[in-house]
């Protein structure tokens, strides 16, 4: 016998000892009746169309999340099925394992990889792409020449680029109508050239509020005087106009925290003051709320309030210094060679960050996160391994005689191995291959029609994707390895297994 022929022969045997006996219509009957009450319960919610009136008493996120979850359970019971009526109970059992473990990994790792991705690009639009700054957060005293070194290296570089002063200090804010305060980082920017993409982000006003803080002045809600008028209802409100007030934007958070919507005051409170005969005095500048901004990204949402420049140098008293320089590149490509070309240019006597290393510590979390995930998923195929090394002992319990006769005609220890090694392959290959497939079906759903969330919760309207093929492919080797691995001692038990023994072996 060839080679060819008996690799032929080797699988043949494999697959017969993975073949089903007897059908189990019980099984596909469930699963028909779970996939007729899923689309029933999302009708019920509304998903298809106009909801039915007589259906009104259904909670509908009830039916909706139920409705889901028995679509979901009726397609895995009917998938189920149709592997039982090819292969036997005990094979079946370690095809879904494998198939369960695979599509749960691809399904988590791809949400991971959303969620990072997503996470990323909100930081991108809302961070500056390079940060220039002196070590220690020192102020830069003499600015001009450090900023013509900067265009000078932007220029060798060929890399164009927003580039916009700062100052940033360390402040208080406190309500005028109520006793509350909150620390933050006052940043003053030009409004007119940002770094970063503030106005998507605006809940109330606009970043050209800090500019025009006329604009706002109106909507002091703090003081109201109510008068007669002889149109509409007959009565309006006519609110005051104060002195002008320099503009600040605060976030969502702090004006929570605070008690403010856009147009109220607030004092701005700086620790440092000046030396009096009575002692240090904290200086205290009264600002108006331009505008209201929330990210969700509660590292810049509870820590920055931003202003103009000019007003946080006069705050600060320091019209001639800087605490750096904001950069926001054309192509984001560039961002690594930018700031290793500005880091030589301008020396150690200045830190170069990116927006990478200034949030190094959440994408190492994440990443950590997805490794971590990626281990405890690996255990789902585990246990499918463990099936997989319990049903081929039994095999080879069950098939001691039929082995005996194989060895008696002639066939070899590496034969016999190979036959049971197969079937692992075969399980393994077909809970792989039905696992990919279905963990990509639910990440295309997921991308195209999605979860509905709530965003007064969430950061994102609907759950992100964001498939990986190095993500698929590590699932892919795992799942084959676990699978190849878990047929080792089987076959081994099997191959040494003498003619004797297994024809004298009792029933």
């Amino acid at each position: 016998m060839n080679a060819k022929s008996a690799g032929a022969f080797e699988s043949t045997v494999a697959f017969r000892y993975l073949r089903a006996e007897r059908s189990h219509w019980m099984v596909l009957l469930v699963a028909v009746a779970l996939l007729a009450l899923g689309p029933a319960l999302l009708f019920a919610a509304g998903t298809f169309g106009p909801r039915p009136g007589f259906l009104s008493f259904l909670p509908r996120a009830a039916c909706y999340y139920t409705g889901l979850i028995s679509v979901s359970l009726g397609a895995a019971v009917f998938l189920f099925s149709l592997i039982l009526a090819v292969f036997n109970v005990y094979s079946t059992i370690s095809i879904f394992g494998v198939f369960l473990g695979t599509a749960t990994m691809v399904v988590v790792l791809s949400v991971l990889g959303g969620l990072e991705g997503e996470q990323t690009r909100q930081i991108v639009s809302f961070s500056p792409h390079v940060v220039i700054t002196r070590p220690h957060e020192e102020r830069i005293v003499d600015a001009a020449p450090v900023a013509g070194k900067i265009r000078a290296g932007l220029e060798q570089l060929g890399v164009k680029a927003v580039i916009a002063p700062y100052m940033e200090e360390e402040v208080l804010l406190k309500a005028v109508a109520y006793e509350a305060s909150q620390g933050v980082l006052l940043r003053g920017l030009d409004p007119t050239n940002p770094t970063f993409d503030l106005e998507p982000h605006m809940k109330q006003g606009t970043l050209r509020n800090l500019v025009h803080e006329a604009a706002v002045k109106w909507l002091d809600a703090q003081v109201v005087y109510g008068t007669y008028t002889a149109v509409g209802d007959g009565y309006s409100f006519v609110p005051p106009w104060p002195a002008d007030l320099p503009g600040v934007i605060i976030s969502a958070e702090q004006a929570r925290t605070l008690g403010l919507s856009l147009g109220h005051t607030v004092d701005v409170i700086s620790p440092r003051g000046t030396m009096t005969p009575t002692g240090p005095v904290p200086k205290l500048i009264r600002f108006r709320v331009a505008g209201v901004y929330s990210t969700k990204y509660f590292k810049y949402d509870l820590r920055y309030a931003f202003t103009t420049l000019e007003h946080a140098r006069k705050f600060s008293a320091r019209p001639d210094q800087l605490t750096g320089w904001e950069l926001r590149l054309d192509h984001q490509g560039d961002i690594d060679r930018t700031a290793a070309g500005l880091r030589r240019a301008l020396g150690a006597e200045f830190v170069v960050g990116t927006w990478k290393t200034q949030n190094r510590a959440l994408f190492s979390a994440m990443k950590l996160e997805k490794v971590v995930m990626f281990i405890i998923l690996v255990v789902i195929i585990l246990v499918a391994a463990f099936s997989i090394t319990a049903n081929l002992i039994m095999v080879v319990i069950d098939k001691q005689a039929e082995i005996s006769i194989l060895k008696a005609l002639g066939s070899t220890d590496r034969s016999i191995r190979t036959i049971f090694m197969l079937q692992g392959v075969f399980i393994g290959v077909l809970g792989l291959v039905l696992g990919l497939l279905a963990g990509l079906g639910v990440c295309a759903y997921l991308a195209v029609v999605g979860i509905r969330m709530s965003e007064n919760i969430f950061m994102f309207a609907r759950i992100p994707v964001s498939v990986s093929v190095f993500d698929v492919v590590s699932i892919s080797f795992s799942s084959l390895m676990l699978s190849l691995l878990a047929t080792l001692y089987p076959a081994h038990k099997a191959a040494v297994i003498s003619p004797i023994e297994g024809l004298t072996a009792e029933d």
